[in-house]
């Protein structure tokens, strides 16, 4: 697989084939769930395990298998987090990255029942906080003292939180089995209100407001202090309609779509 980024000076995707690095050392290697980066790694959660790539020689340094893979991973100055479809959260300290198998330098970081599922689909987290999405809902992790919140919710895809404490996730619950429509989607944002998971602060819906033309969600991101006000964020959302930028100061949005 390549890299891809945006280049601002062509405005256009940019694809190198001189900037590329892939998965051929795994033989059973056969998809990729997430990528994550800081300022030294890009680690990678696949159906065979864990790759770490090294930002400036761009190869691979170290890899972790795991028969079931790893779904999600999210890393701070010290610790890379990672999410598994049967066996909870792992830990694995930046100093152990290095020439060679770190399997065993990875080490169980919370598990079922202290959060809602061993079978995780999405972490982030900031300098005190982890949130992650499970199939049976969400948790808030407490990192200095591991106390733990959530609230149980079937179709919790993806999750953020700022370093101010706005949390972000995002949930679907199917298609009637009746009409066929799909059912809507959702994002939802707590103000740090954690103690009140049904009493969200914002809600953004598909099919309704800015999102009026989508059905779905794929993706979302979110960048802080960014909006025109200068305190409020920006959220990015893939859905099926096209890429919103949404100022959440302004309400103002624009959308982005492919041209074939």
């Amino acid at each position: 697989m390549s890299n891809q980024w945006y280049d601002i000076d062509s405005w256009q995707w940019t694809d190198d084939d001189t900037r590329q690095w892939g998965f051929g050392e795994i033989a059973d290697y056969v998809g990729l769930y997430q990528i994550w980066t800081d300022d030294q790694y890009v680690y990678a959660a696949t159906t065979s395990g864990l790759d770490v790539i090294d930002i400036e020689t761009e190869q691979r340094i170290s890899f972790a298998t795991n028969s079931d893979g790893y779904t999600t991973v999210w890393s701070d100055d010290d610790n890379v987090f990672i999410g598994s479809s049967s066996a909870g959260i792992k830990i694995l300290s930046k100093l152990d990255i290095g020439p060679t198998e770190i399997v065993t330098a990875l080490s169980d970081y919370t598990i079922e029942p202290d959060i809602t599922s061993d079978e995780i689909k999405y972490i982030h987290g900031n300098v005190n906080k982890l949130i992650c999405c499970t199939v049976e809902g969400i948790d808030i992790i407490r990192r200095d003292s591991h106390y733990i919140t959530h609230t149980t919710i079937t179709g919790a895809q993806k999750c953020f939180v700022t370093t101010d404490y706005d949390y972000y996730y995002y949930t679907v619950s199917g298609t009637s089995s009746v009409s066929g429509v799909a059912d809507p989607w959702y994002i939802y944002r707590l103000n740090g209100n954690t103690g009140d998971w049904n009493n969200a602060d914002i809600i953004y819906t598909t099919g309704s407001g800015f999102l009026n033309n989508a059905t779905c969600l794929t993706d979302f991101y979110v960048t802080e202090h960014t909006s025109v006000s200068g305190a409020d964020n920006t959220l990015f959302i893939a859905t099926d309609a096209g890429v919103y930028v949404y100022d959440e100061g302004s309400a103002q949005y624009d959308i982005y779509t492919t041209v074939s």
